[in-house]
């Protein structure tokens, strides 16, 4: 389950999605109806499921002077995740029982996918994420 939906966020790093959706700093998306939506500064958007099961976090952040896959390897350290995976300058772990997070650089942009547990409106969150 993890390794099937690492792959489907990786192909969603590069793959353009048209949909009418909210927007937020870098990106937008279609919020599920009864999830939370929780924004820190602009940077990092929380999405929470109505019974709190899953929970997915996007950052867009500036990627001056970051190293995506040394930034990714911290991260993956300090939340107790498996060893880096790295395809075409994209970087993902898995974190938990049940997490995974994905970081790449895109032009000036760090982008980074936490997601973890399961709901069935999962699928059509991550899919409805359109990067600007």
């Amino acid at each position: 389950m993890q390794k099937k939906l690492l792959v489907f966020v990786v192909l969603l790093l590069f793959l353009p999605v048209v949909s009418m959706a909210r927007d937020f700093n870098g990106f937008s998306a279609d919020v599920p109806p009864g999830w939370e939506v929780s924004e820190d500064k602009g940077a990092m958007v929380g999405f929470v499921s109505p019974d709190r099961a899953a929970v997915v976090t996007v950052t867009v952040a500036s990627a001056r002077d970051v190293d995506p896959a040394a930034f990714a390897a911290e991260m993956a350290q300090g939340l107790g995740g498996s060893e880096l995976v790295e395809e075409g300058g994209v970087y993902s772990f898995t974190f938990g029982n049940d997490g995974v997070a994905v970081v790449h650089v895109a032009g000036t942009d760090l982008r980074v996918i936490s997601i973890t547990g399961g709901h069935p409106a999962l699928e059509s969150l991550i899919g409805s994420i359109e990067w600007r």
